[in-house]
């Protein structure tokens, strides 16, 4: 230990000997006597100052490097959040453009959907209505039953035996339908790209619309192949009465073929390839529908039930046969049926009273006027109790059965008239009870 100190010592003696300084000034000599101990001092001291400016040059140099590091990473994450704020601005206004084409898809659908339904509505109303004049009718004369009062017990037989067999089964006809329809619904989707976040749901709105589109044209077929099967039938009801439907049913009034054209204005630019494709089924639905109202209206002006409703007894047909009075042949333009005394004799469809009085031969008669050029005749009336002008439904009283006239017993002598030409009312009875009774 002392010798370290020892040498420690000679070090400095040597690095710090006594020192002196010389200063001339004015020609006289000055100097200056330096000790070690003052080498040391002032030595310490300017060590300590060096070490001071190296230190504070470090540290300004050190400060400057982290202010400009801070700086750096502020701009880096200011960059950076700014990056992100755009990237999710971006994101919103996708959002955003999201929700307004999945918004106007959603009410175009909807608008198509709707306009659609509204029209199977119309459509499915209209012919509930006619169903129920028709049933109403059926009803009537089934109540009225055969010529002679007699119930068939086989319903519906002519409507079977004469309306032809399907050449295509209703089963593959609904199956194409059904695959044309969802063709037509294929064509009307919206083309978005896949990757789309609105896609799934797109899609999936529109797989439910174009099932409902597959629905809607199937409704649509069965009301246009049910309308046009009663039409079928209507018709040869008709037939089956000796007059044609093309007789009965009057043409359309249509003034001028050119212009005869109509119908709701719809946008090609508002709906689909799919909700075209559907009104035109449906105008041809709606024709069907026109044409089954037209033939449900003359129907119903049919002379097509008995004049009565209680028990009778059918006794002269139409045609040639030996006059009851002379014994001689001779045309009789009507039925005759037989009945109690004062029964109600009733009409043979709705219409207005065209005469109600006395003829002769006839006795106390009454004319009822159908339509369509049809005129019933119910004669040999005991009372009458109708007048001229009054309007009559299906099975209105005009009268009490009797004798009057050239008669030779209580009947009533039943004609039927199509443009003032006798038809047998035999076979429009017949038609109402086989077509309609069931």
């Amino acid at each position: 230990m002392s010798r370290k100190s020892g040498r420690v010592k000679r070090i400095i003696s040597r690095l710090f000997k006594e020192r002196q300084i010389y200063h001339r000034s004015d020609g006289v000599v000055h100097f200056i006597s330096m000790s070690t101990k003052t080498q040391i001092a002032l030595a310490a001291v300017l060590g300590s100052f060096l070490l001071w400016v190296a230190y504070a040059s470090v540290n300004v140099v050190f400060k400057e490097q982290i202010i400009v590091a801070k700086e750096r990473d502020a701009r880096v994450m200011e960059t950076a959040y700014t990056k992100q704020l755009q990237k999710q601005m971006r994101a919103y206004d996708d959002v955003a453009s999201l929700n307004v084409i999945m918004e106007q898809q959603f009410d175009a659908t909807m608008a198509e959907i709707s306009s659609r339904h509204q029209t199977l509505k119309n459509m499915v109303e209209r012919k509930f209505a006619i169903d129920q004049t028709i049933d109403t009718l059926a009803k009537g004369l089934s109540e009225a039953g055969a010529p002679n009062g007699a119930k068939p017990s086989n319903g519906n037989r002519i409507m079977i035996d004469v309306a032809p067999a399907e050449t295509t089964p209703r089963q593959s006809r609904l199956s194409i339908l059904r695959k044309e329809a969802i063709e037509e619904a294929a064509k009307g989707s919206t083309q978005v790209p896949s990757g789309s976040p609105a896609a799934a749901a797109i899609d999936n709105m529109e797989s439910a619309a174009a099932d409902l589109y597959v629905e809607q044209m199937l409704l649509l077929a069965s009301l246009e192949e049910r309308a046009t099967k009663e039409i079928d039938t209507l018709k040869m009801v008709m037939d089956s009465t000796g007059v044609s439907a093309d007789e009965i049913v009057p043409p359309a009034k249509i003034t001028n073929l050119v212009l005869a054209q109509g119908g709701p204005y719809i946008d090609v630019s508002n709906v689909s390839d799919a909700s075209t494709a559907f009104f035109r089924h449906a105008n041809r639905a709606g024709i069907l529908i026109d044409e089954l109202t037209t033939m449900q209206e003359a129907i119903t002006r049919l002379p097509l039930s008995s004049p009565l409703m209680v028990s009778r007894r059918y006794t002269s047909g139409y045609g040639v046969r030996r006059d009851p009075i002379t014994g001689r042949a001779a045309n009789h333009f009507g039925i005759d049926f037989a009945a109690a005394w004062a029964s109600p004799v009733t009409t043979t469809a709705a219409g207005v009273v065209k005469f109600a009085g006395t003829k002769n031969g006839w006795g106390r008669v009454v004319e009822v006027d159908h339509g369509n050029g049809f005129m019933t005749r119910y004669a040999h009336l005991n009372r009458i109790t109708v007048s001229a002008g009054q309007k009559l439904a299906l099975h209105d009283k005009v009268g009490e059965l009797g004798s009057s006239g050239r008669s030779t017993g209580p009947h009533v002598h039943y004609e039927v008239l199509f443009k003032g030409k006798p038809k047998n009312p035999r076979r429009f009875i017949e038609a109402g009870r086989y077509v309609f009774e069931s």
